[in-house]
């Protein structure tokens, strides 16, 4: 959303990671713009080369493939939404030039499809899936990152905000010999919805991105982020963190992110500088690491009850 930094959420690809508290915030006035179009959700989706369609069906197509467990969860947690008049689904479909996270690029600077769903209960409970194409090896890859995730935001004063959240990220079908597949829970605090403290732990990691460990560990990250808006329209975000991969690469690194954002109803265009410092290149390929300017167009639909 918008990557990263790292949370699983909204157009993950180029959002400051420690945002999600933001985006609380920004969930319900997002919905009452698009209600007045109509009562009911639109859905539309932004010109697209013929590989990213392509490429978005079948992600679509492969996502079927993601284990019982999850899917059950996700089909529970939208089902119990409808019977909640309060609840606003805000939502995105649309593709990036480059798909990074936390400073790697997972289609090694190749374009990919995105979409995302996210699901906000009264008392603040939110629940959530994203799903893009990928391809971060050369050799065998998964065709498909696949995340859902649940958590819960508190306005702690005028001044303070926070925000808990379960992420799962998933690669269905994936044909690489470790599994990439990883569980993280991230606390964050906010201040002002304008700047982002996030602290990220990952129990039994054994590999990220596109390199096998050396062995399973724990894994923790720490971002700062800040979000400053012109006005209604334009807005400009930054952001820092530190990836800890000591347990399972026996070294860590440090990662970055500005993006410029405009929104112009229901587009949404996000234009980012990423990048990894210099330790990253040490367990990762060329294709992955290193500084690169990425381009994310986004179409937002949402329905407010």
């Amino acid at each position: 959303m918008m990557s990263n930094l790292g949370f699983p959420g909204p157009d993950r690809s180029h959002t400051p990671g420690a945002t999600r508290t933001f985006f609380r915030y920004e969930l319900r006035k997002i919905a009452k713009q698009f209600s007045c179009r109509s009562t009911a959700a639109t859905l539309a989706s932004p010109p697209a080369t013929r590989q990213n369609a392509f490429r978005l069906r079948f992600a679509l197509r492969e996502s079927l493939n993601v284990k019982v467990a999850s899917r059950t969860l996700l089909l529970l947690a939208l089902g119990v939404s409808a019977a909640h008049a309060d609840a606003v689904w805000t939502g995105s479909i649309g593709g990036t030039s480059d798909f990074v996270f936390r400073g790697l690029s997972l289609t090694r600077g190749k374009p990919a499809a995105q979409a995302s769903l996210d699901v906000e209960f009264p008392k603040e409970f939110y629940v959530g899936a994203f799903i893009a194409t990928a391809d971060p090896n050369p050799g065998p890859s998964p065709a498909v990152e696949f995340d859902v995730w649940a958590g819960r935001y508190w306005s702690l004063s005028k001044d303070f905000s926070a925000d808990v959240r379960l992420s799962q990220y998933t690669y269905p079908d994936d044909p690489r010999r470790v599994s990439y597949n990883r569980t993280e829970l991230t606390g964050t605090l906010g201040w002002r919805n304008k700047l982002f403290a996030a602290a990220i732990y990952s129990p039994n990691t054994k590999a990220v991105a596109s390199s096998p460990g050396y062995d399973e560990g724990d894994v923790w990250a720490l971002e700062l982020s800040g979000r400053q808006p012109f006005n209604e329209k334009f807005a400009i975000s930054a952001g820092v963190g530190h990836y800890a991969l000591d347990e399972i690469y026996d070294d860590s690194y440090n990662y970055w992110n500005v993006t410029l954002t405009a929104t112009l109803a229901p587009i949404e265009l996000q234009l980012a500088y990423l990048g990894a410092s210099d330790e990253a290149e040490d367990h990762f390929s060329d294709e992955v690491t290193g500084d690169r300017v990425a381009f994310t167009a986004l179409w937002r639909f949402s329905s407010s009850r």
